[in-house]
């Protein structure tokens, strides 16, 4: 049996923060689905919101009541059919054997279209050798944000191994570094952001980074649910991939949706400095790169390819 400690740490600090309201009753019985309402799981709500799972027959019903870590382990445990999480801490699941398999893309984070950046709170520090000694801040240690952190500073003249890592949750770093708690903060939108409006400094992951574009994070369910639902799987798929697709095309309407359900005012969603680009399909040149960093940075026992995460629809 897996532990459940395990699991939770294996997931923990996965999502973004928000709340929305259940999908309304069907008579089918519905996909239920673990996410929290944010830039990168917004393609479910979109894919609610504009139709895309009933023109399929779905009746998803999307619970944000739990973490993305509880949503794991309720998933492991039956109570739920999918749910989102990044490809490291994915990639750091399949090592351990713990039986997830990818169903559909989130965001992608690239150079030119960025995901992900650090917050500072001394604006002198700017290049990977000014970072060497700090304590840094990140949701969780086995996930995409610190290795992707990891790798930028060891790119860029720097010694990831003097850094001093606390895991903090997203809404917290912005006040942390305030604080002086910690030197810096890696984190997507909207908690960057947020730190930035409280007098931090952005740094973007712009130059050498572990690879141009990497696929941020994916849609996810257990081998056994795609293999007892295959035709639930594909659909849910295909919705997703329509959302991705709205959403590139629809800034403004998903915008909206976002401010719906995370309850954060619309003005604030269009302010926020890093709204991403949705992958509309798999593509595995953008998860290979994590995998092979996970690896080398000791997240994983090896590197595997791409393809074995991905579920075959």
């Amino acid at each position: 049996m897996l532990n459940r400690r395990r699991i939770l740490s294996l997931v923990a600090g996965t999502g973004v923060a928000g709340l929305m309201r259940p999908a309304w009753a069907q008579s089918s019985p519905p996909i239920r689905v673990g996410c929290l309402a944010g830039e990168s799981t917004g393609a479910a709500l979109y894919a609610q919101d504009e139709g895309f799972f009933t023109k399929r027959g779905l009746n998803v019903s999307i619970s944000t009541s739990v973490t993305n870590a509880a949503a794991a382990a309720a998933m492991l445990g039956g109570a739920l059919d999918v749910a989102i999480a990044d490809i490291v801490v994915l990639s750091t699941a399949h090592d351990k054997g713990i039986p997830f398999v990818l169903i559909a893309p989130a965001e992608l984070h690239s150079s030119k279209v960025p995901t992900l950046a650090i917050a500072v709170r001394d604006p002198a520090v700017k290049l990977g050798k000014d970072f060497n000694g700090k304590t840094f801040g990140c949701a969780t240690i086995t996930g995409l944000g610190y290795l992707v952190t990891c790798a930028w500073i060891d790119n860029n003249g720097g010694d990831s191994k003097s850094l001093k890592w606390v895991e903090i949750p997203f809404p917290a770093g912005g006040d942390a570094l305030k604080r002086g708690t910690i030197d810096a903060f890696v984190a997507p939108d909207p908690f960057i952001s947020n730190a930035v409006t409280l007098g931090n400094t952005l740094v973007l992951l712009d130059k050498k980074p572990i690879a141009p574009a990497i696929l941020q994070g994916a849609w996810y369910s257990t081998k056994d649910w795609v293999t007892k639902n295959p035709a639930a799987a594909k659909a849910f798929s295909d919705a997703i991939r329509e959302a991705n697709v709205w959403g590139n095309a629809n800034p403004q309407g998903t915008a909206e949706i976002l401010s719906k359900y995370a309850k954060v005012p619309l003005p604030a969603i269009l302010a926020m400095k890093m709204r991403g680009q949705y992958q509309e399909r798999f593509d595995l040149g953008t998860m290979q790169p994590l995998i092979d960093g996970a690896a080398k940075y000791g997240l994983i026992s090896k590197p595997f390819p791409a393809k074995d995460l991905v579920a075959s629809l």
